[in-house]
Parts: structure tokens; C-alpha cells; sequence
């Protein structure tokens, strides 16, 4: 693969990120990108590009069930990413496919596997949230907490308090310490995307995938600010990611993200997230493994 610039994403309109061209007929390019705080491509990008790439190649009928992820080396946001889809299997109810996401020189940056199903009907059930759902129209946006939050956690680990114009984030019932450190392991935080979108599931579930790196992994680095300001703040970057999707969802209506983190040592961290709308029903959960290195 030759070298491709692409122009940076505008943030206003998450189908303008995730849309591909298609290269060959399980091949397909990136059109533009999305740079995070470390000048590399925003993990949700990748997925929600890899994501759209496996669904491009699925029989009709099928929704996405599962995405395995694993970010192999950093992602350059402003070169084109090609994204090679394998079929692993296409039976009577299931398709999975193989995608692999390489840049100019081979670099290979990404390894996914993702899972489409027919919908049957069959017996189900749901957690339901594990307190009672705020509204989250009536809560602050980013922009409105206090301004030394936003200086302490992206001085410890990073993470922006800055939006794209088409994300709506707004955290739930924040802990009032949380530019000193989390009390535990533990945020609430609503998602969306601002810009309508069309009744399309697999839309929807790339957009989900994007937005299910926003803040996902706090929980398991928000307990350690003050001890990584006092060594120069720490590095945190994705290894690892899940999805599953249980029901349909929509990425253009609230998402109630519940995230937790079990443990973090050796340099990595794990969260674990529940994801319900607005009425509490269960529609996904994601895991996110994180690396957690001493800056310098």
C-alpha cells in the first residue's frame, strides 16, 4: 500500500468518518480522520471503521452481534487506513469475518474479529440499571464543569474534556473529587450522537463502536491521578476492546454508559461497561483493556 493522505474529520457528523470506499471487493479505504491527544488515530475511529468494513461484506438481514478488537500499533490519523476483510464463516443464522486494518509501508494496525446474526425469536432477559436513571437532558455539559477538572485529569492521564461538535457527553451524578482521583472504580456517563441517522443497524452499531471509546476506560485510571501527577502523569492507550450488543440501539438517542473497572496492575488496566437507554433497557457491554505507562 502507497501512501494516501486524508484529510481530517470535521466532528460534526459521525457517517462522514465512518464511511469507506470500497477498494476492491473486500477491501475498503478510509476517507478522513480523527486525531486524538497523542496525535494518533481515536481508537473509536478504527473500530467503528472496522466495524462498517466487516458489515459491508454480510448478507442482508444480519446485525451485528460481537466485535473483538486489538489495536496493534498506533493508528496515523491523517494517512488512509485499508481494511481487509476475511469471511470466517457465513451458515444459516451466523456471519463472522476477519479484519485486518494496514497503512502505507504494511504497517498492520488493528486485528478484528466481528459477528453478524439473524434475529430470532427466543426467550431473553436484561440487567437493569444499578440505580436509577437520571434525565440526561438536565444535566451539565463537559464545557460547564469546573475548569480545574479538566486540567487535572488531562495533566494525570490525558483524558480531554474537549467534544466534537456532533457528540453530546454529560456526566452522570459526578463525584465531586474527580480532579483529584475517583473514590473507586467506578463512572456514570450519557452518550450520543447529535446528528440523525437513518433506520440503518449497522450504522447505528459502527456509530455505538465510536462512541463506546469515550471514556469507557476511566474508571480503570481515574483512581490513580494524584499518584501519576506526582511522576510526570501517565501514558493510557487502548490494547484491547469488546462489544456486544444485545438489542438494537440507536446511536442518535442517549446512551447510559455504567462503567466499573475490577483491576488494574503491571501496566494495564480493565473496565467493564453496561450500556442501557433511557427507558433501562440493557441494549450492550463493552470491555476496554488499557495501557497505564509512566509518562517519560
Amino acid at each position: 500500500m502507497t501512501h494516501h493522505p486524508i484529510p481530517a474529520w470535521d466532528g460534526r457528523d459521525l457517517r462522514d468518518l465512518i464511511a469507506l470506499d470500497a477498494v476492491e471487493p473486500t477491501t475498503f479505504r478510509t476517507r478522513c480522520g480523527d486525531a486524538n491527544a497523542h496525535g494518533r488515530a481515536y481508537g473509536g475511529q478504527i473500530l467503528a471503521q472496522a466495524l462498517t468494513a466487516a458489515a459491508r461484506t454480510v448478507p442482508a438481514g444480519r446485525a451485528c452481534t460481537a466485535m473483538q478488537f486489538m489495536f496493534l500499533q498506533g493508528t496515523l490519523w491523517n494517512e488512509a487506513l485499508d481494511l481487509q476483510v476475511t469471511t470466517l464463516q457465513d451458515g444459516k443464522r451466523f456471519s463472522a469475518r476477519h479484519v485486518r486494518g494496514v497503512q502505507a509501508g504494511g504497517r498492520l494496525v488493528l486485528d478484528a474479529q466481528v459477528s453478524f446474526a439473524v434475529p430470532i425469536e427466543a426467550p431473553g432477559h436484561g440487567a437493569p440499571p444499578r440505580v436509577a436513571l437520571e434525565d440526561p437532558e438536565t444535566l451539565p455539559t463537559v464545557d460547564r464543569m469546573p475548569a480545574d477538572w479538566a486540567a487535572s485529569v488531562e495533566r494525570a492521564v490525558g483524558f480531554p474534556f474537549t467534544l466534537k461538535d456532533g457528540i453530546d457527553f454529560r456526566f452522570a451524578a459526578p463525584p465531586p473529587h474527580l480532579r483529584l482521583a475517583l473514590p473507586e472504580p467506578h463512572l456514570r456517563f450519557w452518550l450520543r450522537s447529535k446528528a440523525p441517522m437513518v433506520d440503518d443497524p449497522h450504522l447505528h452499531a459502527a456509530a455505538f463502536a465510536y462512541l463506546s471509546d469515550w471514556w469507557l476506560n476511566y474508571p480503570g485510571v481515574g483512581g490513580h491521578q494524584l499518584e501519576a501527577q506526582e511522576h510526570g502523569g501517565l501514558y493510557v492507550a487502548s490494547l484491547n476492546h469488546t462489544i456486544w450488543l444485545h438489542r438494537p440501539l440507536r446511536a442518535d438517542e442517549w446512551l447510559h454508559f455504567d462503567s466499573t473497572s475490577p483491576a488494574a496492575a503491571s501496566g494495564r488496566g480493565l473496565s467493564i461497561a453496561r450500556v442501557h437507554d433511557r427507558a433501562g433497557n440493557l441494549l450492550a457491554s463493552a470491555t476496554q483493556e488499557c495501557l497505564m505507562a509512566p509518562r517519560g
